[in-house]
């Protein structure tokens, strides 16, 4: 799990990537029932691939796309703001960390 911590905050630090983090506590939410991917072309079009644990689906409909857009900005406005995403990260970082130095 320190690895994977650690892989994040990598990822983070070049800004290549915006991580927040979406606490159980925040409740319900549309992503709740699987993985959400938004690729955008650089021709403009987005695809959005979701997974559940069973299957996978690219769906490339605008008005689905639309539906999914959607349901990634409730989700995403739910989810703790970037900094406090990755202060609780390094947080859980640092109790790893001690947990193995124990």
């Amino acid at each position: 799990m320190m690895a994977q911590l650690r892989q994040v905050l990598t990822a983070v630090e070049p800004s290549q990537v915006a991580v927040q983090v979406l606490p159980f506590s925040q409740g319900e939410h549309p992503m709740l029932g699987g993985s959400l991917s938004l690729l955008t072309f650089r021709n403009g079009s987005t695809t959005g691939y979701v997974e559940s644990f069973f299957s996978g689906e690219l769906l490339e409909s605008p008005d689905k796309v639309l539906a999914l857009t959607h349901m990634f900005d409730v989700a995403r406005s739910k989810a703790l703001p970037e900094h406090e995403s990755l202060a609780l990260i390094l947080d859980y970082l640092r109790r790893y960390e001690d947990e193995d130095d124990s």
